[in-house]
């Protein structure tokens, strides 16, 4: 198989993104204007001529001025979008990622085994059966908390994003370390996510008006990737999360798409995910440190 280094100028977007839309993951990350948006335009590619499999190269200089491959920015898988991908080319393309990229970070959307692979979790439901299917699997604490936060509370779709990130900033400010321009790169991609494919952002309001909680999905022809999502104490209490999820899992439920909750490997989430009865569907980072020995041992110091 011929693989192809190209520089982001020479990439056929139109091409790139008919490969992404047919990709049987039905993964957004990939797509030109979402790599456009969280890498700032610096993303290069590996490709076959024939754009049947593309893999993306997002990178940038954060290490003294030596080129990286990072994930970015709300982005949990990457990997290789094709057709029928196997392990083995999965591997080819990891092999041909040029030199000059002395540090790699890379989410692949499968689980291979490799040596510089290492596992990382993700939580998945399938919708092809009916709500009332799907909902049997749920716990039933879970299923008394829905209900309640439906008597108690209201659902609505907001299309504000600045109003919704300032709520989840103010929500998660001490577990988040984003700089203001990972707020920019947010927003962006938020605002390019609604014009180029289904985003839903729904809310939840108690019975004064104030916001408990919010939700953002992106969706394709094949998944619904829960993207953004948190609570406050009194959404916490009220099951605020767990209605915005159900509520999202009942309206697309039957229509054979995977319901993508990109999981966690923090217990107290992983825990929470496995409550609507999801299922592990893991990938692997494939990681490779070639900086030279003096770079290592000042990082090592920072």
């Amino acid at each position: 198989m011929e693989i192809l280094y190209l520089k982001n100028s020479d990439i056929d977007k139109i091409r790139w993104d008919a490969t992404i839309n047919a990709d049987p993951q039905g993964l957004p990350y990939a797509y030109s204007w979402y790599l456009d948006s969280t890498t700032s335009g610096q993303w290069d590619a590996l490709i076959t001529p024939d754009y049947q499999y593309v893999m993306p190269l997002p990178w940038n200089r954060k290490i003294f001025g030596i080129k990286q491959i990072f994930a970015p920015l709300l982005t949990q898988q990457l990997g290789i979008a094709g057709p029928n991908l196997s392990e083995k080319i999965t591997i080819d393309f990891l092999n041909k990622i040029p030199p000059k990229f002395k540090k790699i970070v890379f989410p692949l959307h499968q689980k291979i085994d490799h040596p510089r692979c290492r596992t990382k979790t993700n939580l998945v439901i399938s919708l092809a059966d009916d709500y009332k299917k799907i909902q049997e699997g749920y716990k039933r604490n879970l299923v008394r908390g829905i209900r309640t936060a439906d008597k108690k509370t209201s659902i609505n779709e907001s299309l504000l994003i600045d109003d919704l990130l300032t709520f989840y900033q103010q929500t998660l400010r001490s577990q988040l370390n984003f700089s203001e321009k990972d707020w920019q790169i947010i927003r962006q991609l938020l605002q390019s996510a609604s014009e180029q494919i289904d985003t839903l952002m729904l809310e939840v309001r108690n019975e004064t008006g104030e916001r408990l909680a919010l939700g953002i999905f992106l969706i394709t022809q094949k998944r619904i990737v829960y993207l953004m999502g948190c609570a406050n104490e009194e959404g916490r209490k009220n099951f605020s999360s767990s209605f915005i999820l159900d509520t999202v899992i009942k309206e697309y439920a039957g229509t054979n798409r995977i319901f993508d909750f990109e999981g966690s490997d923090i217990l107290g989430v992983y825990k929470f995910f496995k409550s609507f009865d999801s299922k592990e569907a893991n990938i692997s980072i494939y990681e490779k440190n070639a900086l030279p020995w003096l770079v290592r041992k000042v990082m090592e110091l920072r």
